[in-house]
């Protein structure tokens, strides 16, 4: 089985790999919090807490302002489950 892309924990685990899935997405959030831009313009694009996946258009933004995790010079794609 694979995951979408765009799902949220699998892309937090990707910026900070050596921490569980639980501990990358909390991490993950301090950081999407604490760029108070990409965190107003998620929230207007009607990003959740508890959303399980990015839309497109919040996945680009996030990876716009954000960049690629260390080590990715390409998009994700899909990753193994």
């Amino acid at each position: 089985m694979k995951e979408n892309k765009y799902d949220v924990t699998a892309l937090a685990c990707r910026y900070f790999p050596g921490s569980t899935k639980r501990n990358a997405r909390r991490r993950f959030f301090n950081v999407l919090r604490s760029e108070k831009d990409l965190w107003q313009q998620l929230t207007a694009l009607h990003f959740g807490t508890y959303q399980r996946n990015f839309t497109p258009r919040q996945y680009k933004m996030v990876i716009d302002i954000l960049g690629l995790p260390e080590g990715d010079d390409a998009d994700f794609g899909e990753w193994a489950h």
